[in-house]
């Protein structure tokens, strides 16, 4: 039986910031306004939202549109553009999926909306590296609850060195922090800066 390898999405396969500049430009282009008049108007939303994981488009959408009082099908046909999905992927995603794929099966373990991180995924083209029955998406997806559905055994990698905290409390995950932000490593878990050779990486995983 092959391993396998669970990937958080935000900021672990896509450059969450980058879309989140995209989907701005584009709808700022459709309202004629500053990128940063923009900014400054969204603040009361941005100020109720506690996250990206909590971050639903269709709310925001429909603040957008009030706000500036513009029909809500052409916000949403903006923020949806293709174009916005279109270079969001960190370069190092797509060849290493392609080749950990041969030898892993590939999953997800995210948090959010899971309408929304599966469309980021489709949109993208990352979906079909991934088995449909390792895909999991929780609200809140370090839940004692949640954590129990995992495979026991798997590499679970993701950016956000709380959550690696968190599994390496449980010996039934390998967990790897992908640190894309500094050159910080963790001296108790195995960190990367990228995917690149990550099979060769993933074979010396301590036991």
């Amino acid at each position: 039986m092959r391993q396998k390898i669970l990937f958080d999405v935000d900021y672990t396969l896509i450059d969450t910031a980058k879309f989140k500049e995209n989907f701005k430009r584009k709808i700022t282009g459709l309202l004629d306004v500053s990128f940063e008049d923009f900014l400054l108007a969204e603040q009361d939303y941005v100020k109720k939202d506690c996250g990206f994981t909590d971050f639903v488009p269709q709310d925001y959408i429909d603040f957008i549109s009030d706000k500036f009082n513009f029909d809500k099908s052409m916000i949403a046909e903006a923020f949806f553009n293709d174009e916005n999905f279109s270079n969001i992927v960190f370069p190092d995603v797509y060849p290493s999926l392609e080749i950990l794929s041969k030898m892993y099966d590939l999953g997800i373990f995210s948090e959010g909306f899971k309408e929304f991180q599966l469309l980021k995924l489709r949109k993208t083209g990352l979906f079909d590296f991934f088995d449909e029955n390792l895909i999991f998406i929780f609200r809140r997806k370090l839940t004692e609850s949640n954590l129990k559905l995992l495979p026991q055994e798997c590499f679970v990698v993701d950016d956000n060195i709380e959550s690696i905290l968190a599994l390496g409390e449980f010996s039934r995950f390998k967990p790897v922090w992908i640190n894309r932000k500094t050159d910080r490593t963790d001296g108790k878990y195995f960190t990367i800066f990228n995917l690149e050779n990550f099979e060769n990486i993933l074979k010396n995983y301590p036991a």
